[in-house]
C-alpha cells in the first residue's frame, strides 16, 4: 500500500509541476527593411561597443563601424554570439528578442547600410 501512495504521490508532483512552465516565445515580425544607419547601429551601439571598440576591443574583435560589423555577422561571430545559450554576448544579459531579430532581419536583407 505504502508503494502504491509513494508512486500516486510522484505521478501527481510531476504532472503539476510540468503543467507550470508560463513561458512563451514572441515570434518578431519586421515588415520594413532593416538598415544598417537607422536601426543595426544603435542596436551595436548600445550593446556592443562598450566592449568591442577603442585600439583594443575584447576578443579582439572590433564592431566600430558598418563593414566592421558587416563582416562580423557574415561570417557568423556575432550572430553566433548573441544566440548562445552557454555564453551570451553581452556579457550584462542577452539581448532582447527583438534586437536580434533586427540583426537577423538586417542580414536576410542583404546588409543595407543606408
Amino acid at each position: 500500500m505504502k508503494s502504491k501512495y509513494l508512486i500516486l504521490s510522484s505521478l501527481i508532483l510531476v504532472l503539476s509541476l510540468s503543467s507550470c512552465s508560463t513561458a512563451t516565445i514572441e515570434e518578431v515580425i519586421i515588415t520594413e527593411p532593416v538598415t544598417y544607419d537607422t536601426d543595426v547601429s544603435i542596436i551595436i551601439s548600445n550593446n556592443c561597443l562598450p566592449c568591442h571598440a577603442g585600439g583594443f576591443p575584447s576578443a579582439g574583435l572590433n564592431l566600430e563601424g558598418y563593414l566592421n560589423v558587416r563582416s562580423s555577422t557574415e561570417n557568423g561571430n556575432l550572430l553566433s554570439r548573441i544566440n548562445s545559450i552557454s555564453n551570451p554576448m553581452p556579457q550584462s544579459g542577452p539581448m532582447a528578442p527583438d534586437l536580434i531579430a533586427t540583426i537577423e532581419q538586417w542580414a536576410e536583407d542583404g546588409f543595407i547600410e543606408n
